[in-house]
């Protein structure tokens, strides 16, 4: 009995690019092109709860590395940004740590870890929310 090779995305969507011979980008197509490129959502979760353990027990450049690769790993997860801006903040580095604080806010406004981290930075939540100029006039 043979088995059967299980293809990764990329390959799947390189074999039905070569059987279609588009060469035309069409709406489906790009769509097709990013989904096979987008990171798998579960990429990064390992090296974020090792940071958040890490910080526990006081080992924050290690943890703050961590939460750079996961960042790397997986770009679109707030709670990310957010876990690396509280590291950040509990090495004294505040200008680093309240960058990456608004653009874990940019991310994900609404997402309560977030929130949580803002507030134990002391940050404003309004203040952290970016606003459209129209509501500010």
């Amino acid at each position: 009995m043979k088995k059967s090779k299980r293809l990764s995305r990329y390959e799947r969507y390189r074999r039905q690019e070569a059987s279609e011979e588009r060469r035309v980008s069409t709406p489906e197509l790009i769509a097709r092109q990013e989904e096979a490129f987008r990171p798998a959502r579960f990429l990064g979760y390992n090296h974020n709860t090792l940071g958040v353990y890490l910080i526990e027990r006081g080992a924050y450049r290690i943890a703050e590395s961590e939460f750079r690769r996961a960042m790397w790993l997986n770009p679109y997860e707030p709670v990310f940004v957010a876990n690396l801006a509280w590291c950040l903040f509990r090495q004294k580095r505040d200008e680093e740590a309240h960058d990456s604080l608004d653009q874990a806010m940019e991310q994900g406004p609404d997402n309560p870890q977030v929130r949580k981290i803002a507030r134990l930075m002391g940050v404003s939540i309004e203040r952290a929310i970016p606003q459209d100029e129209d509501e500010t006039e």
